[in-house]
């Protein structure tokens, strides 16, 4: 059964979350449902607007069109989700700058030990830079805080024992995270070459001190972007790898790679919204222009119509005044006509007096 472009794209867009890696492989329409199945609550309103058989047979043709597992395939699929044009990109990386450096502000705040200032509220019709939900933000950043304090302790105990035992840290929450790349960095020269892992092209001091905005991040509690929270978790890859922990370096890396997944479904959704807000947008600023024209018409088509009414108007009040009293000549004054007939009845009238009194003086 064939479907349309726009059902296509939202089951896409819906479900590209869950048909990632080992899921884009399936291909028996069984598996796709219990598959579906499994991620029912997730999306009821799809579910409800479409129907679960419909969903499956989308899914279905999208994963045997190969569309879940290939950048490409969907690029071709669904080409639209993909396009942005040159404004919203420059707008996109200033937000992202803008955000990258309100934290990096507030981290050298925290370091010169003042309070950090509240970042200005902006408000844009823009979906970027994109956020993780702050719980999941900081549930990924404390995990891999753990995990580098307990990279480095065991790094300690391995390598530097005596300063375990000097400063009497016997766990890895014994020191916080900052404190242990600090005294790791100054100390690497009292442990063999072979203990520091140098393949990365990263200075060492860079590499140690670059998981300090980590840190205060998740102890301050300071909002970042998706892109700012990946490219911590890179630099605790780096870390881990660094110090030869080559098991916690690879989860790290692993986290940090899921996090960019994500990131890329979340900007393809963004992508698509924002499109389809210019779309409505530009059709919107047509209706106006339209509903302008229609409103400048209607004014104007008042207008003209009073004004023809005045004249309408003017032409009955002055027929009423020429038949009440008369119409003005070319030469003179307007006279009524009551008052000229009137002068004639009296001249009448003298006549018939003088022919009286004549009469009477012959008799």
């Amino acid at each position: 059964m064939a479907h349309s472009s726009a059902d296509r794209r939202r089951v896409f867009l819906a479900y590209r979350t869950v048909f990632t890696g080992p899921h884009a492989q399936i291909r028996k329409s069984k598996k796709v449902r219990e598959v579906i199945e499994q991620h029912k609550g997730s999306f009821q309103p799809l579910l409800k607007d479409f129907g679960f058989d419909k969903v499956a047979d989308i899914i279905k043709t999208l994963l045997d069109q190969r569309v879940f597992e290939s950048e490409l395939k969907a690029k071709i699929a669904f080409p639209e989700l993909f396009q942005t044009s040159p404004a919203r990109d420059v707008q996109r990386n200033e937000s992202e700058n803008d955000a990258a450096r309100s934290v990096a502000e507030a981290v050298e705040e925290l370091e010169s030990a003042s309070e950090p200032s509240e970042p200005a509220a902006k408000i844009a019709l823009s979906l970027y830079p994109s956020y993780l939900p702050y719980k999941t933000q900081h549930l990924i950043l404390t995990v891999a805080q753990r995990q580098l304090e307990e990279c480095c302790f065991d790094f300690a105990a391995k390598w530097l024992p005596s300063l375990l035992e000097e400063y009497k840290w016997d766990c890895a929450e014994a020191v916080e995270l900052t404190k242990w790349t600090r005294t790791l960095a100054k100390r690497c020269d009292k442990v063999p070459a072979s203990a520091i892992d140098s393949g990365s092209e990263t200075p060492l001091k860079e590499v140690f001190f670059s998981t300090n905005v980590l840190r205060h991040t998740a102890v301050h509690r300071l909002p970042t972007t998706a892109r700012g929270i990946h490219k911590m978790i890179q630099s605790a890859s780096r870390l881990a790898q660094t110090l030869g922990d080559h098991s916690r370096a690879a989860e790290l890396e692993n986290l940090h790679l899921e996090i960019g997944s994500r990131i890329r479904d979340m900007e393809l959704n963004k992508n698509f919204l924002e499109n389809r807000l210019d779309e409505q947008l530009h059709a919107i600023s047509e209706q106006r222009a339209e509903l302008d024209r229609k409103e400048r018409e209607a004014i104007a088509t008042m207008l003209q119509e009073d004004q023809e009414n005045k004249l309408l108007i003017g032409s009955f009040l002055e027929d009423a005044v020429g038949t009440t009293f008369g119409r003005p000549d070319e030469t003179g004054p307007m006279e009524s006509t009551s008052v000229v007939n009137g002068a004639h009845e009296s001249d009448g009238n003298d006549g018939d007096e003088h022919e009286n009194v004549a009469a009477r003086g012959l008799l």
